[in-house]
């Protein structure tokens, strides 16, 4: 039977050092125990502050620890759309800070604080769909290369054997600097770094409300009322209702992944020969990899952008699998699972406020190394340091007057981006 807790929950015990009772004030209220929020107050808490992180879980039980383990830099607006809507100096910045600046941080905040979490730099290849992606992929890192000193090259269709067992791509991007992480043990360390530092956290404690008191902010959870002079939301697409300004304004996708057993002898060099993170440029955006211990294959894909439930879910990416690896038609599946990505419209984060209440969110499926990232620049600024400033305080939180509640929308999208994959695959026919 499919196991329907992530795979990497077997290395993921339960949170046990919770203090017993809530404080009554703090320093600084973090809702959100995930990288954001963790990366927050361990920030928060070197620099003396007292900071409670709470979760509405136990910590970690969203995205953090149910995504691929792929951590990396990139962005998914062109450099002309970033312009075109931020202006020409925060286009760039935007993307230093993505291709280099957050990655460089989150892997030296792996090492300065010793989190063991399976990271390797094994590099991310990017399969391009079709031909016409491959030529226009090339001529835009030709462009990048202008801009930023990036270790990308391309991988023309005839070497592309020596990266990935798979003929389904037509070439690809070689991002090298790229890498791969466990993610359970990833937050684990995490959060065990903040509570090394004096942040107290507490799981299975919802934010219900923040609001403001005297100079700072009433917090309500079930446990009491903690005042604290400062808030940061670090929710993502895991964001509720009671905080409508930011939940009207992050789109909770759903994100569909399946592991395999463990493979059988020699397939995972036929498979993977470059050990790389792999993703592709269809909508269908699988991305797929080898487990840490290089024994067994975790995929992830567009199965649905809603919920669906997980026997769905489970056969569409066993389909997915078999097309990129027909090799892999014998294997059996043993972990099937979902969580909630946070995408905007503008498919930017922002670190900004709303009514005082900071946020720091809408990593749009991009958040290993960008959500540790903004969640330490987000309480530098929230400190007055001036080392916390990042052109995401510049980029913009949208919604839409047709959004309200639910995200109505979202299985038309699944089904224009299928409509989408189906027109790239005339353009990949001819």
């Amino acid at each position: 039977m499919l196991k329907s807790d992530p795979y990497w929950w077997e290395d993921f015990a339960a949170f046990e050092d919770q203090p017993a009772d809530l404080p009554t004030d703090c320093d600084v209220v973090v809702v959100g125990a995930g990288l954001t929020g963790c990366s927050a107050a361990l920030t928060f808490a070197k620099d003396g502050k007292s900071v409670v992180l709470l979760d509405a879980q136990r910590p970690g039980y969203g995205a953090s620890t149910r995504n691929g383990g792929m951590i990396g830099g990139g962005y998914r607006l062109s450099l002309d759309e970033m312009t075109e809507k931020y202006g020409s100096d925060t286009a760039h910045q935007l993307l230093r800070e993505s291709h280099i600046d957050s990655l460089a941080f989150a892997a030296a905040r792996i090492k300065e604080e010793g989190i063991d979490c399976d990271y390797q730099q094994y590099g991310r290849f990017r399969g391009q769909w079709n031909k016409a992606e491959y030529d226009e992929t090339a001529r835009g890192l030709d462009n990048l290369r202008k801009l930023l000193p990036v270790n990308i090259d391309m991988v023309p269709p005839e070497k592309q054997k020596t990266e990935i067992g798979s003929t389904l791509y037509s070439g690809g991007m070689l991002l090298h600097d790229h890498g791969g992480v466990h993610p359970g043990k990833y937050l684990n360390g995490m959060l065990k770094a903040a509570v090394r530092a004096g942040a107290q956290v507490f799981g299975e404690t919802a934010a219900t409300e923040v609001v403001a008191a005297g100079s700072g902010f009433a917090v309500t959870t079930p446990r009491g009322v903690i005042r604290a002079g400062a808030v940061l939301m670090a929710t993502n697409g895991y964001t509720t209702a009671q905080f409508a300004e930011l939940k009207r304004r992050m789109i909770p996708v759903s994100s569909f992944l399946i592991a395999t057993e463990e493979l059988p002898t020699g397939m995972a060099d036929e498979l993977m020969p470059g050990r790389r993170m792999c993703v592709e440029t269809r909508n269908r955006h699988c991305y797929f990899r080898l487990s840490p211990d290089g024994k067994r294959l975790v995929l992830g894909g567009r199965a649905a952008m809603n919920k669906v439930p997980s026997a769905r879910s489970a056969q569409v990416l066993r389909g997915l699998l078999h097309e990129i690896f027909p090799q892999t038609r014998s294997l059996s599946l043993t972990h099937s699972w979902t969580g909630q990505t946070g995408f905007s419209f503008s498919f930017m984060p922002q670190i900004s406020t709303f009514d005082g209440v900071w946020h720091a969110m809408g990593y749009s499926g991009s958040g290993n190394a960008m959500a540790p990232y903004l969640g330490h620049k987000a309480a530098l600024q929230m400190m007055g340091d001036p080392a916390g400033e990042t052109a995401f305080s510049k980029t913009t939180l949208e919604t839409r007057f047709w959004y309200r509640k639910e995200p109505w929308f979202l299985p038309f999208a699944h089904w224009l981006y299928r409509f989408k994959d189906l027109r790239d695959d005339r353009v990949r026919a001819k």
